[in-house]
């Protein structure tokens, strides 16, 4: 599995689905652009509050990259994960990280994205005609990508699955959230 990273990434959103998807086996590479393996991207942690018009953010935990940004080959993926924090922001604006988007849908391959991280989806054109949830300050971004927002409440453990593409709101939807990542990838939980 594919997972993108950038400076000021969610903490939770970038940690949690590394370790769920390594818990089971699962092969992930984080990168970022221009960056290579072992490089550093620093992380935020965004803090919902009733009380405040919008959320804070404090510094995360800094993350060391597991594979390097140029050498990745698409075909080797499964699956894409995308957290979100402020580097979609960023990204969405880089042709690299849209054409990997595209790849995966191109190939109806399972495509998990949280928060922000859907504003890469909208920017690299795939969401035309789908629906999708995301942090409720994306919905502008969804809807002028051509898709239907489907809003929940931030801190709500609820996500929306369409076809290839799994959405949630923020980072306590996360368990949710990839459980419905892994069931796209097919793998199998036994008790």
């Amino acid at each position: 599995v594919l997972l993108l990273a950038g400076d000021f990434a969610e903490d939770y959103e970038l940690y949690a689905p590394l370790k769920a998807l390594e818990m089971l086996d699962i092969d992930v590479h984080v990168v970022c652009p221009d960056k290579k393996a072992g490089d550093i991207v620093q992380t935020a942690v965004h803090v919902m509050d009733s009380s405040l018009q919008t959320y804070s953010e404090r510094p995360g935990h800094p993350f060391e990259l597991t594979h390097t940004f140029a050498d990745i080959n698409l075909a080797d993926y499964a699956g894409l994960v995308i957290p979100g924090g402020r580097f979609p922001e960023y990204q969405r604006y880089d042709k690299r990280v849209l054409d990997i988007v595209k790849h995966f849908f191109a190939r109806n391959l399972p495509v998990a994205a949280i928060c922000h991280g859907v504003q890469i989806l909208a920017a690299a054109g795939v969401l035309k005609d789908r629906t999708c949830s995301g942090l409720h300050l994306c919905k502008i971004d969804v809807e002028a990508g051509g898709a239907t927002f489907v809003e929940y409440d931030p801190e709500s453990k609820n996500v929306h699955v369409e076809a290839n593409l799994v959405t949630a709101p923020a980072y306590p939807a996360i368990g949710v959230w990839m459980r419905e990542f892994i069931k796209l990838l097919g793998v199998k939980i036994q008790m």
